[in-house]
């Protein structure tokens, strides 16, 4: 069977083809997305306005397999693509290397334009929340919990009028500057909001029968610190009525509000991943390397 691999850019794409990566998804992911939500989403969310999309196709012009990288801007000038999104539909798995074909043809196109990093999140649309979450408790001790909650919130505020420690920069971190706001939370679903000295975002999602709150950033200026995690979180149980309230990524500084989901009750693992696309860099070669230089979450991906 003869496999053509192409790769596009997001505007690049016709009509045509669009629908055909909508089935696609929609199949391999049991999901019920339309052509806009999917195109006008992450893949255009970025300081370039597109995508790098990879797409091989057999002899009647049938859609195989797909995956997008994804720009995006970090710190000390490094041009950065994520890698997601990926299918192999159910008819073509035993292709074993569809997926290496994709990943070859975006590396070599994304290096040729400049780039120095791919990173990716295997399984990263496998997070299950229903251990995390646990089963509805009855309603005089829901009612308590959430009494103790907001207790807890309220006596973390106060601590971090005291105890204000701030994260620490990292060499892999993501350019938190307006254009990344303005690109990144373009979508509706994301609930921005500037108070004071802070500014944080979360979005809203029901998953299996619980309200959850993703935050997915938080700022004291232009920094992450804990007096402005306390202040996102008591916005968040304040004006929404919520089950749980969730970050996803490092955070690089002492605070005692959330708490790290045991392993046991952990939602799937997301294991970091990375490809270095310009050997020239050396220094890059060392920081990836080493875990601590890495300042990564879920707004630095296309998940939630």
């Amino acid at each position: 069977m003869a496999t053509v691999i192409v790769v596009k850019k997001t505007h690049e794409i016709d009509a045509g083809l669009w629908q055909k990566i909508v089935s696609g998804f929609n199949e391999s992911f049991g999901l019920n997305v339309n052509v806009d939500g999917l195109k006008n989403g992450w893949y255009i969310s970025n300081p370039w306005g597109y995508a790098y999309h990879a797409m091989a196709m057999d002899e009647n012009d049938e859609l195989m397999a797909y995956n997008v990288f994804t720009p995006a801007r970090y710190d000390n000038g490094l041009n950065v693509v994520v890698s997601g999104s990926t299918f192999v539909r159910p008819q073509y798995r035993k292709q074993v290397m569809l997926f290496a074909q994709l990943i070859k043809a975006l590396r070599q196109r994304c290096s040729d334009d400049g780039f120095d990093l791919e990173v990716g999140v295997p399984n990263h649309n496998s997070i299950k929340l229903s251990k995390t979450l646990g089963k509805s408790m009855p309603a005089i001790v829901d009612s308590c919990w959430k009494f103790l909650c907001q207790l807890h919130v309220k006596s973390n505020r106060l601590l971090s009028r005291l105890f204000n420690p701030h994260e620490r920069d990292r060499a892999l971190s993501i350019s938190t500057d307006e254009t990344f706001y303005s690109t990144r939370f373009s979508n509706k679903e994301y609930i921005t909001v500037n108070d004071d000295h802070f500014k944080f975002v979360y979005r809203l999602c029901d998953e299996e029968e619980k309200r959850v709150a993703y935050l997915m950033d938080f700022r004291e200026g232009d920094k992450k610190s804990y007096r402005a995690l306390t202040h996102a979180i008591h916005h968040i149980v304040k004006s929404t009525t919520v089950d749980a309230v969730l970050y996803v990524g490092f955070m690089h500084f002492k605070q005692a509000l959330m708490m790290k989901a045991p392993k046991k009750m952990a939602p799937k693992r997301l294991p970091l991943t990375c490809y270095i696309l310009n050997k020239d860099n050396k220094s890059l070669q060392v920081d990836v390397s080493n875990p601590d230089n890495w300042n990564f979450s879920l707004m630095s991906f296309d998940v939630r």
